[in-house]
């Protein structure tokens, strides 16, 4: 399942005002992921980086972002604002926020890290603007940057289809995975496929047959569904003997 169009241009519609507003040291990624620790990296639809973070040729940039932008899907609902978010804690991004489609009108979520947790700084809809200091100031009001949600298309529905890839061979079936063993192993079909501290985190609407083809490709490891078989939600690879 690729992103909806929908969520396409609500991150497009985001790119503009934070490309102008961010300091030339600065740069606005969308779709790039953040090599967070050697068994971690985390994509985000949009982030905030300076420069010297950004490599000449890969797909990820070295260490914390310094602000992530989430836009939620029916799969990605639940981590975006639960586990991942935690992650993205746990590794320093000073600013998150998190952007829902919503039926009339996208609502943003805006957090600031305080010690090792985030604090809601705001949740915003409408045309009410919103202050954010951090990591520059920009002034939000999701009306004025989403537009008008009638001329907005409506999502696209589908099932993803995992296929393996091959690659580098895998560590011993109880072993975390590296990222650069990882990176030769995404499904093409995923919305968007993650490493959370070794373990592989595929975002999709997936089945028993994904399952299956999942266990194929990580033969050893543990495949779970995190929610019920054709549901939008994510399936995640863990180590042998995980519960």
């Amino acid at each position: 399942m690729a992103h909806s169009l929908l969520h396409q241009i609500l991150v497009s519609d985001l790119v503009i005002p934070l490309a102008l507003a961010q300091p030339p040291s600065q740069e606005t990624l969308p779709r790039f992921g953040a090599r967070l620790a050697d068994d971690t990296c985390l994509r985000a639809d949009l982030m905030v980086v300076e420069r010297t973070r950004i490599p000449a040729d890969g797909w990820y940039v070295v260490g914390p972002p310094l602000l992530a932008i989430e836009v939620t899907s029916e799969a990605s609902g639940h981590d975006d604002l639960g586990p991942k978010k935690d992650l993205w804690a746990r590794f320093g991004v000073p600013s998150y926020w998190v952007v829902h489609p919503g039926a009339k009108q996208p609502r943003v979520h805006v957090f600031e890290l305080d010690g090792d947790a985030y604090v809601e700084r705001a949740e915003l809809t409408g045309g009410k603007p919103y202050v954010v200091k951090e990591p520059f100031e920009i002034e939000l009001a999701p009306a004025e940057i989403f537009g008008r949600p009638a001329q907005r298309p409506a999502a696209a529905k589908g099932r993803t289809t995992m296929t393996q890839q091959t690659g580098r061979d895998l560590p011993a079936a109880d072993e975390t995975i590296s990222i650069d063993t990882f990176g030769f192993r995404w499904p093409t079909g995923a919305e968007k496929a993650e490493l959370w501290d070794g373990c592989p985190v595929f975002y999709g609407v997936w089945d028993e047959r994904d399952v299956a083809i999942a266990e194929r490709a990580y033969p050893g490891r543990v495949v779970r569904l995190d929610q019920e078989p054709g549901r939008p939600g994510t399936l995640r690879v863990l180590p042998a003997g995980s519960d």
